[in-house]
């Protein structure tokens, strides 16, 4: 709660998800060289019943916070307390807002959340000639857009927007990834010890970037996540 988190102390409540979707893979293995899969995933993940004593909460308490007063008759809900600011701009930022966004996206998916996503995967292995035993192959991986956020709804009576409209959601755009991978089986000590050296390159054309997980009223971002760039894998199993 608002007035307890001041005081060190916090409140918790629980909300429900609804998730469901589907999941494909296929498989095709032509002979003892080509390996071929695919697989396909749909999620959805729907809020529902968004902290419902939460608000009963801030109903009994709201009466109580926006009267207080101090021993000079100086209003509490609209003053300044040092360095932390009003707090009924705290109230409204950090506490009405995000509860007011969530209870209207109750029924809708939630946010950062990609609905599709397909992987395919090739993989070829030479049983014959001068490359007997190395593999070579590729993925490519993709999924689909997601919300990172909301933009303002209309501003109030004094031309401030202190709410969020859920139906103007930002999208993060759709992401496309490429895998590459190479391998190498071979004895040694006399053939004694099977050997594998295996090298993987994740994500070969990223050059590495500051991706958007969240933005402002007005669509700017203010939040992202460190995208690495392409990582180079190099393993050896030895099997005695």
């Amino acid at each position: 709660g608002f007035l307890d988190t001041l005081v060190g102390k916090s409140i918790t409540e629980t909300s429900d998800i609804a998730a469901r979707g589907l999941e494909l893979e296929l498989n095709y293995n032509p002979n003892r060289n080509w390996r071929f899969k695919l697989t396909g995933a749909q999620q959805k993940s729907i809020d529902t019943n968004i902290s419902p004593r939460v608000q009963e909460y801030l109903d009994r308490r709201l009466p109580l916070w926006t009267t207080l007063k101090d021993d000079a008759g100086v209003d509490w809900w609209t003053s300044r307390i040092g360095s932390g600011g009003v707090p009924r701009d705290f109230y409204t930022g950090n506490v009405s807002a995000p509860l007011k966004l969530a209870i209207a996206n109750q029924g809708k998916p939630r946010s950062q959340v990609r609905e599709w996503r397909f992987n395919s995967l090739v993989n070829y292995t030479f049983s014959e000639g001068r490359l007997k035993d190395l593999s070579l192959g590729g993925a490519l991986r993709w999924e689909d857009q997601a919300a990172i956020g909301f933009r303002g709804a209309a501003p109030d009576a004094d031309g401030v927007v202190r709410t969020l409209d859920r139906n103007r959601p930002v999208f993060d755009q759709a992401r496309t990834y490429v895998d590459l991978s190479a391998g190498y089986a071979l004895r040694l000590f006399a053939g004694k010890v099977r050997t594998r050296l295996q090298l993987n390159v994740r994500n070969a054309f990223e050059d590495g970037r500051l991706q958007p997980v969240a933005v402002n009223p007005d669509g700017a971002p203010f939040a992202y996540r460190i995208i690495d760039p392409r990582q180079f894998i190099l393993t050896a199993t030895f099997d005695l």
